[in-house]
């Protein structure tokens, strides 16, 4: 049976928000924290791992104490190396490629579009129309080393599939569209700013700052509303 992890990557620098992971949401000290404890709720993974680096750790490490969570400490910028080295330490055939930045992650999704990569076979797996921020992508491990030991890019090293849309004639990728009750794209979910932050925190007051909340229950809402 092939191992499926989640590798969350997160850290603290951002130009936009600063240290964005460590506010607080929800009921959640943190919006890290939050996500760790939505991606848990995940039927398909055997394993979530946070990947960071040095300076991010620091700051994480209490985080990981209180839940209990696997990290691993990579490159701060070579985030292609942090992912693939993270893989092989926790040894995951099958990588779900989740981030820091999105706090209303769908995990119902994500245990979908893991089933649909199985089913197909393939090397890359990621689904279309979902909301913004909302979406994983799904990554076999030999994809992800391929990528690591080939690529000579700074920007695919960066960006951790681009190598692989760059070339993909070299392996299968998979863009199936997501059911409808999941699909709005041009819902943003994803925290860059701070308006993009007290949006989602306004958003989970709706909802009783029910953290597991999953986003088809958003989407059916706003759209029995418009």
């Amino acid at each position: 049976m092939k191992k499926i992890i989640i590798i969350l990557a997160s850290r603290i620098g951002s130009t936009r928000l600063p240290k964005k992971a460590l506010k607080p949401m929800a009921n959640c000290d943190s919006m890290l924290e939050l996500i760790i404890k939505r991606l848990r709720m995940s039927k398909k993974a055997h394993n979530i791992v946070v990947a960071t680096e040095e300076k991010s750790y620091n700051e994480f490490k209490n985080i990981f104490e209180k839940l209990k969570c696997n990290y691993f400490i990579g490159s701060e910028n070579d985030v292609l190396d942090r992912y693939t080295k993270a893989a092989e330490k926790f040894n995951g055939d099958i990588i779900v490629r989740a981030t820091g930045d999105n706090p209303l992650v769908s995990v119902k999704a994500l245990d979908m579009i893991v089933d649909y990569h199985i089913k197909n076979n393939a090397d890359l797996s990621y689904y279309d129309a979902l909301p913004y921020g909302s979406g994983v992508e799904v990554i076999n491990y030999q994809a992800l080393k391929y990528a690591n030991d080939n690529s000579k890019d700074i920007f695919e090293h960066e960006h951790i599939t681009q190598f692989h849309y760059r070339n993909s004639d070299k392996f299968k990728i998979e863009n199936p569209k997501v059911s409808e009750e999941f699909a709005m794209p041009e819902l943003r979910t994803t925290v860059d700013t701070i308006e993009d932050y007290k949006n989602i925190c306004a958003l989970f007051e709706k909802y009783n700052n029910d953290i597991y909340i999953d986003i088809d229950t958003i989407i059916k809402d706003i759209r029995e509303n418009e």
